[in-house]
């Protein structure tokens, strides 16, 4: 038998063709490693994933009991400019009628109007705190919620 020089080509293709079968078959093992490979990574993507949604659900919650706040506060200041209101027109009144009584009156309306200022203040200083809470827990949702492409990352952030 001669063994023609065709023949040799194609023993060395082969083999080439069986090495390159076997670097593949590694590299696909490697690929389905739950530990380093590919499958660790859907795994975590799964975790983040689950993390996310509950800390949405949470965020979710927690704006729906601010905003509820939000409008009882609200709520309250109208009550206390009606209260104003009021509180203005009698002094307006108290002032046409200039007598002794009547600027012991203004002086007891001006305490009263001075204390319901006060604690409109207060009010709107509660109402800016919440709508700053509100507003901070927006852009921690909007940041969690970044696809993961241009978070740099796929690991969910923890409070």
């Amino acid at each position: 038998m001669i063994v023609q020089p065709t023949d040799i080509a194609i023993f060395l293709v082969s083999f080439a063709a069986c090495v390159y079968c076997f670097v593949l078959s590694k590299r696909l093992k490697a690929l389905q490693n739950t530990k380093d490979g590919l499958g660790a990574t859907i795994t975590a993507l799964s975790t983040s994933i689950a993390t996310m949604s509950a800390t949405t659900q949470d965020t979710r919650v927690r704006v729906e009991s601010m905003a509820t706040r939000l409008a009882h506060l609200i709520a309250e200041a109208d009550k206390t400019c009606q209260k104003l209101e009021t509180i203005i027109a009698s002094v307006d009144k108290a002032r046409a009628n200039a007598t002794d009584e009547v600027q012991a009156a203004q002086m007891d309306l001006y305490m009263m109007m001075r204390t319901a200022l006060d604690q409109s203040n207060e009010r709107i200083n509660e109402m800016t705190g919440v709508m700053r809470q509100m507003r901070v827990m927006t852009e921690e949702v909007s940041r969690s919620l970044e696809p993961a492409g241009t978070a740099g990352t796929a690991r969910p952030r923890r409070a």
